[in-house]
């Protein structure tokens, strides 16, 4: 009887063991699980994004550069006036979006916001500057920015898609996801050189 309640608890603790490697192996499995999760949804919302600028394009005012850059002008009321270039300092008003809606940020008085912001054209990302070119002081104009244009441009720069991060703390109101196009309302109020 000895040995058959020895093989019993020794068979009991085999199992617990196994258990325990199990559930230790699961654990240390999680981190890549929930890894394979977020590169997934970047996927998805990277295809999203694109099917969207694919028909932004196609509505009806909606011009595109030679960089990839859609726009379109809302008034140009004063096309004598100063038009930024790619090293001017300008004064506007500005909201940006995500395609699903989410509200980013804004400045000034035409977006909610307390003041205009004055932006040197040549510390902003790429294709906020390219957009800011294509109208004059006190003109009003959307333009859609996408993702290699915008804040993951060096990483497009080095083909590392695999890595994008996207900008700011994950789970905040300002947080802008990997591959995201950016929606920019912009009113010019000024501009310098």
């Amino acid at each position: 009887m000895d040995s058959k309640i020895k093989l019993k608890v020794e068979s009991r603790k085999s199992k617990d063991e196994r258990r325990k490697l199990i559930v230790i192996a699961l654990i240390a499995l999680c981190p890549f699980f929930f890894t394979a999760c977020k590169q997934n949804n970047w996927a998805d919302w990277k295809v999203q994004n694109e099917m969207w600028l694919e028909q932004k394009a196609k509505e009806n005012g909606v011009q595109k550069s030679s960089s990839g850059l859609l726009y379109k002008i809302i008034a140009d009321p004063t096309p004598q006036d100063a038009q930024p270039n790619l090293t001017s300092s300008i004064t506007c008003d500005y909201r940006v979006t995500l395609i699903n809606g989410n509200v980013i940020e804004y400045q000034g008085s035409t977006f909610g916001g307390d003041k205009s912001v004055t932006l040197n054209l040549a510390n902003t990302i790429k294709g906020f500057a390219e957009g800011c070119h294509k109208i004059h002081n006190n003109g009003d104009i959307e333009f859609y920015i996408p993702a290699y244009l915008g804040y993951d441009y060096a990483k497009f720069q080095s083909n590392d898609y695999n890595s994008a991060e996207g900008y700011g703390t994950e789970g905040t109101t300002s947080y802008i996801p990997p591959y995201s196009t950016l929606i920019y309302e912009v009113h010019i109020c000024g501009v310098s050189d």
